[in-house]
């Protein structure tokens, strides 16, 4: 086999492991395992009205109506400072994970919960992955990654508290919303994240052949 060939194999085999891990979440949730069920009970016994809007509120966060005009923003800083690498690597987490998390959605067509009711608007799309997360998710990496320890120091650890607790917030929001299973959105945290490491494992490479 051809070595550049082979230099697209661990891009390759990080995808095929998202797919793998997605399947076997699927496999191992809802109807012969009652975890799933068991969370939501505990989340819906512990509701109140202030957690009620802070996590409408912070669900928002991981939706393409605020993302999209962020990572917009960013890349625009990006490609003016010259990082087009950078600035590839945030669109292409973003449009990717948006098409790659739909498309699992429909190939799994997984119903949404029914247990109790839901707070705020039932989305018509299926259940799992969650969106919401894998998108919150493949931004916070992407970020992350551009914004390296040797360019930002001290700042980068703030930041990466930041990249973790966010998507965190974002994905807890989305169980307690009664809007998705929690292996909804463990799919979700897996599928966003794996889908950054693949596309930083293609972009290292495309750059090794154009130099």
């Amino acid at each position: 086999m051809d070595t550049q060939v082979l230099k697209y194999l661990p891009t390759l085999g990080v995808w095929l492991l998202a797919i793998g891990l997605l399947v076997l979440i699927e496999r191992v949730s809802l109807s012969r395992y009652q975890w799933d069920h068991a969370i939501l009970s505990f989340v819906h016994e512990h509701r109140s009205l202030w957690l009620d809007r802070f996590f409408v509120f912070i669900t928002w966060v991981g939706s393409l109506f605020i993302l999209v005009p962020v990572a917009t923003l960013i890349i625009g800083i990006l490609i003016k400072k010259s990082h087009p690498t950078e600035a590839w690597l945030l669109f292409l987490s973003l449009v990717g994970i948006t098409f790659l998390s739909r498309l699992t959605k429909l190939w799994f067509a997984r119903p949404r919960p029914d247990l109790f009711p839901v707070i705020g608007k039932i989305p018509l799309d299926a259940s799992y992955p969650s969106a919401h997360t894998a998108q919150i998710v493949a931004f916070s990496v992407a970020v992350w990654w551009i914004l390296r320890p040797e360019k930002l120091g001290f700042t980068y650890f703030f930041l990466t508290c930041i990249a973790l607790l966010l998507p965190s917030m974002v994905a807890f929001s989305r169980i307690y919303l009664q809007v998705h299973f929690p292996s909804d959105v463990l799919g979700g945290v897996l599928l966003g994240f794996l889908w950054v490491m693949g596309l930083l494992s293609l972009l290292h490479n495309i750059l090794l052949v154009i130099n």
